[in-house]
């Protein structure tokens, strides 16, 4: 701990001498929440003391139905803040939008009944205005003239009400007013949060490589996983200062607002009481904290990769638009804070801090929150922690070995891909399924699957020919081994089963998600027979295999095997004997480190097998299909790995269909 305690006082030096951080860290927060707030509540004050001034709104008619308007005109009360001026058009080219606020077009027809219609600009207040008016106007004329006639008639008013009714909205003003800002307000804390991580883990990760001090750092007497934890302590601390401030200027712009500014401003707009968000501080401090945590983790991922501060903000730029649209899910008004979306990282914030100020705060789902996102903090730091083992990825390699982007020419027979080469040709295939195949798909659901599959297809091979790849060997196209086939029979047959009572599980928790997927395949399984065989059989047979299990597992496994075989050289070399017990030990030691490496190697094969799972389970875009897909891509990807064929799981992937 003292050697972590060292290099963060050495990191949290560093990361201050860059001014960005403490603009981000404490000028954003201090004064984009007291703008923000109080600077809307101004504007909505000068808003609502306009519309307490008089104002006239021009509304044209048809001349001969002065009549009409006069009667329209006495029906409005005269202190009413708006008032309708009616002025009559003697020609068509007279009644004109951009010179009234609204028009009212009159007629009568054979039957002697007055017809009305109003033409307006919804997009414009005073004339969106104009017509709500003009129609309260009208329909208070029509009910005049319906009660002269049934007076007439010798009736009442009660002929045409048979059936009295009114609406009651049991929303108080504290949830309509946190349905309608809340969603923002954890937008808008998220993002703080964000900005206040971004620059110190780009100086903690990229900084050090531009300074030319990361090898320095490695030559002390320290581990990787003590260097990587005190570059994420130091790193968390600032993010969580950014969070603390962040909730202290939001408290006191609301406090300023509440009895200083615009006293019972916010008590007409329906704010909650200082009281009841006293009593919930402690546990939203603690979630904006872990948040910060969870921010912190997801920063230095990215930033690992980069090698300068600009090549670092290249790879946080899509990262940052991921966190803040997930954090915009609090605005919609359909999505609700509940034990499912509590599960989801960032977007449960939001949805938690829009129930806190709607007076709606559940402690359950609170501490699910916290619990989930400290979780996968931990989660990503561990990840962290392995990568920043990895040599390839602190010297220049992970995201900036783009092989794909070398000229043919240039490159060698039998090059592999690299992981960026993957990651380019995953992005691709999911573009082009949800462009093209989607729009295919639309018109003809068979015909958009077997584009789709096509697709598939088509980018693996490609890459692989622009990158001169051998493919029986990345992709294993040989023959299987005869022995292991009874084995696989049964790891498939078990997972297949497996996979049916997961589905079955995730159905019962997901119905909506299960109705949805058998109404989007009830089309395709109209189809003939032959089709459904070629289109769900066949093809994925061939163009899934060759994308997830060959491509995708088969560069994650050529990439894992060099990885562990340079661990493994390292580590025999620094453990051989020297000397006389040189020739003593070989014989007895051999089968020793023979098993030893093939353990490591099936330990190392696990990363690839989960990546290429995951993928595959992911690119069924299916919630309830989920589990159920990723076993059986797991499963496939470890036949594949014990028989040394792809022939394998083509056939396994062709029977459940």
């Amino acid at each position: 701990m003292k050697k972590i305690r060292t290099l963060v006082r050495k990191e949290i030096l560093d990361i201050l001498r860059d001014k960005k951080t403490l603009v981000m860290m404490i000028v954003v927060p201090v004064l984009l929440y007291p703008l923000l707030l109080i600077g809307l509540s101004l504007l909505m004050t000068s808003m609502m003391m306009q519309e307490e001034t008089n104002t006239a709104l021009v509304v044209s008619y048809p001349a001969g139905y002065e009549e009409v308007a006069q009667v329209l005109d006495d029906l409005q009360e005269e202190d009413a803040d708006v008032r309708l001026f009616f002025e009559a058009a003697d020609t068509e080219e007279e009644m004109d939008l951009n010179a009234a606020d609204v028009i009212l077009r009159l007629e009568t027809d054979e039957e002697g009944v007055l017809q009305a219609k109003i033409e307006y600009f919804s997009a414009d207040t005073y004339s969106y205005d104009a017509c709500e008016l003009l129609e309260e106007l009208l329909e208070e004329y029509r009910l005049e003239l319906a009660e002269t006639a049934l007076t007439d008639a010798g009736l009442t008013m009660d002929v045409l009400y048979p059936v009295v009714y009114e609406t009651v909205d049991q929303t108080s003003l504290s949830e309509s007013f946190g349905m309608s800002v809340g969603g923002c307000i954890g937008m808008l804390l998220i993002t703080t949060i964000l900005l206040g991580a971004l620059y110190p883990s780009i100086d903690a990760m990229a900084g050090e490589r531009e300074r030319g001090t990361l090898e320095t750092l490695l030559t002390l007497p320290v581990t990787n996983f003590q260097i990587i934890m005190s570059k994420y302590i130091s790193v968390s601390v600032f993010a969580c200062v950014t969070a603390v401030i962040s909730m202290l200027s939001l408290g006191g712009s609301v406090l300023f607002l509440y009895f200083g500014l615009i006293p019972g401003t916010l008590s007409e707009l329906g704010a909650i009481s200082p009281g009841t968000v006293l009593s919930v501080i402690p546990m939203f401090l603690l979630t904006l904290l872990v948040t910060a945590l969870l921010i912190t983790a997801l920063c230095m991922c990215f930033c690992v990769f980069a090698r300068s501060f600009k090549e670092a903000n290249n790879y946080m730029t899509p990262a940052m638009l991921v966190v803040m649209i997930v954090s915009m899910v609090g605005i919609l008004p359909s999505v609700t804070f509940d034990a499912h979306t509590a599960l989801i990282p960032i977007a449960n914030v939001s949805l938690m801090i829009k129930d806190l100020i709607s007076g709606q705060f559940d402690w359950t789902l609170a501490a699910l929150t916290i619990v989930v996102n400290f979780g996968y903090s931990v989660l990503i730091v561990w990840i962290l922690s392995k990568m920043y083992d990895s040599e390839a990825v602190l010297f220049s390699e992970g995201f900036t070995s783009f092989r794909i982007f070398q000229k043919r020419s240039d490159i060698n027979p039998g090059t592999m891909p690299a992981l960026g080469d993957v990651a380019i040709a995953v992005l691709v295939v999911l573009l082009l399924i949800l462009y093209v195949g989607s729009a295919v798909t639309v018109r003809s659901i068979a015909v958009g699957t077997a584009v789709t599959q096509l697709l598939i297809l088509a980018v693996p091979l490609l890459l692989t020919w622009y990158m001169k790849s051998n493919r029986k060997s990345l992709f294993l196209l040989k023959t299987p081994r005869f022995s292991v086939i009874p084995g696989a029979i049964l790891l498939y047959v078990g997972a297949y089963l497996t996979g049916i009572a997961l589905s079955l599980i995730m159905y019962a928790l997901f119905p909506g998600s299960a109705q949805n997927l058998e109404a989007s395949y009830a089309e395709l399984f109209a189809q003939p027979l032959w089709i459904l065989m070629i289109i769900m059989a066949l093809m994925p047979a061939i163009g899934e295999e060759l994308l997830f299990r060959g491509l995708i597992f088969g560069t994650v496994r050529e990439w894992i095997g060099e990885r562990a075989k340079e661990s493994s050289w390292e580590k025999e070399n620094n453990e051989r004997p020297f000397g006389s017990d040189l020739q003593q030990s070989a014989a007895g030691t051999q089968g020793t480190r023979e098993s030893r490496k093939e353990r490591k190697h099936m330990a190392a094969i696990w990363p690839a097998v989960a990546v290429s799972a995951l993928t595959f389970a992911a690119f069924h875009m299916s919630l309830v299909k989920l589990p159920s897909t990723f076993l059986l891509g797991a499963a496939f990807a470890y036949i594949i790995y014990t028989g040394g064929s792809i022939y394998l799981s083509r056939r396994r992937h062709c029977f459940p269909t």
